[in-house]
């Protein structure tokens, strides 16, 4: 009897198997940003101190500290970190969460990644 009970779940167990894993890609997608329209975000709500390229090298973001975003420290923070100081602030930055709501975050995490990508060498290097 014990060994029909743990086939029937195995059995059930294997059959979710495949809705997990069509429904797993699904929903990372949907937390994904649009990196385009981060980027009108981040130009509206962010470049004013971080600059247009993400270095923080404007008036306002010398004055706050404005971290570079295109730097490594920046590169190595995850999606949830980058989520949680746009969301709640951090410093001298503002939060931004009530104002933008998490799918808009989403997007300007997908465009600080871009930024990350282009980073302070790759500037000099052009």
């Amino acid at each position: 009897m014990f060994t029909t009970i743990i086939r029937k779940y195995k059995i059930r167990a294997f059959a979710l198997l495949p809705l997990f894993l069509i429904a797993m890609p699904r929903t990372a997608a949907a937390q994904a940003g649009k990196a385009e329209d981060g980027q009108k975000l981040f130009e509206v709500n962010c470049a004013k101190c971080h600059g247009p390229d993400g270095s923080g090298n404007t008036p306002i973001g010398k004055a706050v500290g404005a971290k570079d975003l295109r730097a490594p420290e920046a590169q190595k923070l995850t999606d949830a970190q980058i989520f949680t100081q746009i969301d709640q602030g951090k410093g001298n930055m503002p939060p931004f969460g009530d104002a933008l709501g998490k799918a808009k975050i989403n997007d300007l995490i997908a465009y600080v990644h871009v930024l990350t990508k282009k980073g302070p060498a790759a500037k000099k290097a052009q």
